[in-house]
């Protein structure tokens, strides 16, 4: 879901925060202790501080990577978005440090002592970092996406297909017909007859448009004017011309054409109990 996806990148961009400052303290840290173990060395934590910027630009950079990673994907994207910050942030940092030494100390740290110092000391931490931001980023993008609709939208009560039930006029009231207790539907232009278990009735409907409407598995067209409830039909037997005749629960004998036979037996053999004479 889009909230539990949301908490999961605050997560991460938290751990990315909390480790970034760890690493800058570190290499403070370890400066001092290096000073310290060698008596000709000195400890500057300004100098110190200036250096540590080789982790700063972390965060502008992976921030930029999951920005551009949102809407771009595919091998070649992947590609470039693993590979662009490594060179942005290899060529950046020497930039950095002459452009603040410059500016706050009295000389400026040389471009390239600076990059030919990188390469060696930190030159794997960037082959390691960016790609492994990306692949958490698609992981937690992924999620999303799989999730699809929210449990809202899955609660929600799913409409049924067809129609469970079909309201017709009946004298001066409306009659509410369940599906299943119809036997069949005849064509009587330009009105059909809802041929109830109870009683027939004419309905303002053509047989395609009520069709349309009704369970495929369980009402079937068997004549260009008829339609049937298969649950209602006991046995058909050959005409030996292609046709056949159909014999319902009440005794009612309707014609199959054998323009519709083909469908007619494909749904009976689904588990309809239908004799064969």
């Amino acid at each position: 879901m889009v909230t539990a996806n949301h908490s999961a990148q605050q997560r991460i961009y938290a751990v990315l925060a909390v480790v970034l400052i760890v690493c800058i303290v570190l290499t403070v840290v370890f400066d001092l202790l290096e000073a310290s173990l060698e008596s000709h060395s000195a400890f500057y934590l300004s100098e110190s501080f200036l250096f540590s910027s080789f982790w700063w630009l972390f965060a502008p950079l992976i921030f930029g990577q999951f920005y551009f990673a949102h809407s771009h994907s595919g091998k070649v994207s992947n590609t470039l978005l693993a590979l662009s910050p490594i060179s942005i942030h290899l060529f950046a940092y020497p930039a950095v440090i002459w452009a603040l030494s410059a500016v706050f100390f009295e000389s400026a740290f040389s471009y390239r002592q600076t990059l030919e110092y990188e390469v060696p000391r930190y030159g794997f931490i960037l082959l390691i970092v960016y790609p492994t931001s990306l692949v958490l980023y698609r992981l937690v993008h992924g999620r999303k996406i799989e999730t699809g609709p929210t449990v809202e939208q899955d609660s929600r009560p799913r409409k049924p297909a067809f129609a469970s039930s079909i309201v017709v006029a009946d004298g001066s009231k409306r009659t509410v017909l369940e599906t299943k207790d119809i036997l069949y539907f005849s064509a009587s232009p330009p009105y059909i007859y809802i041929h109830h278990k109870t009683k027939r009735y004419l309905h303002n409907e053509t047989l395609k448009s009520v069709l349309a409407k009704l369970d495929s598995s369980l009402f079937v067209r068997v004549h260009r004017s008829t339609i049937v409830n298969i649950s209602e039909v006991r046995s058909f037997r050959s005409r030996s011309n292609g046709d056949y005749d159909l014999s319902l629960a009440d005794g009612t004998e309707l014609r199959l054409s054998r323009n519709f036979a083909a469908d007619f037996k494909k749904k009976v053999q689904r588990g309809h109990q239908v004799t064969a004479e």
